[in-house]
């Protein structure tokens, strides 16, 4: 496990920004578990990750109740949400094994309800809200093996 990289964002924009700045440095098969209390900046993170891969930021929402978005893009973008997530049994039933094979990113808001079930390195992004519209970002690169 490794730290990767502390920020500070002041606000949805400069969280958005982040995102789309690091997405050159992420690969098709990466998982991006994204951790944080409920409007800490998880979508915003996500909508910046799309807007740089070319996808309509309008496009992007939370999948709260349909636990998977999927956005075409070159690589695509697999968005899920756990927060309703009763158990990780739902995510077998719509195919989470066949979302890490196909060769896109997958971003997964409250991620750490499935941690458990990752085998191969991941990278952990834990969003504090320190301020109204403050947010410290930490991003982990974790090796489980």
């Amino acid at each position: 496990m490794g730290l990767a990289l502390q920020v500070t964002s002041h606000g949805e924009l400069e969280t958005e920004g982040l995102a789309a700045k690091l997405a050159a440095t992420f690969r098709p098969g990466d998982v991006l578990i994204l951790v944080g209390q409920l409007g800490s900046g998880k979508t915003a993170f996500t909508r910046g990750l799309a807007k740089a891969l070319g996808i309509a930021e309008d496009k992007v929402t939370s999948p709260s109740f349909t636990l998977v978005n999927e956005y075409p893009a070159e690589p695509p973008l697999y968005h899920f949400d756990l927060y309703r997530l009763s158990d990780t049994t739902e995510l077998q039933e719509i195919g989470w094994e066949e979302y890490l094979s196909r060769n896109g990113i997958v971003a997964v808001e409250w991620g750490e309800r499935l941690e458990h079930l990752l085998e191969n390195q991941y990278y952990r992004i834990t969003f504090t809200i320190t301020g109204q519209t403050d947010r410290h970002i930490e991003i982990e690169v974790i090796n489980p093996q």
